[in-house]
């Protein structure tokens, strides 16, 4: 039974210091956002799709 509340106490030492250590210093991301459109560039030489359509297909 002592072992019981012995791990019982530890488990609620650990959650306390877990969350006083996430409300006081939470972990910073290093993650930045990044948009798809601004990486790369559309070709103007591009024919576009529709003069490549085939009416008799």
């Amino acid at each position: 039974m002592r072992a019981i509340y012995v791990f019982l106490l530890a488990f609620a030492l650990a959650t306390g210091a877990f969350w006083a250590t996430m409300l006081t210093n939470p972990p910073k991301t290093r993650a930045a956002p990044t948009a798809i459109a601004d990486t790369w560039v559309v070709k103007k030489d591009q024919p576009p799709i529709a003069d490549d359509y085939d009416p008799e297909f």
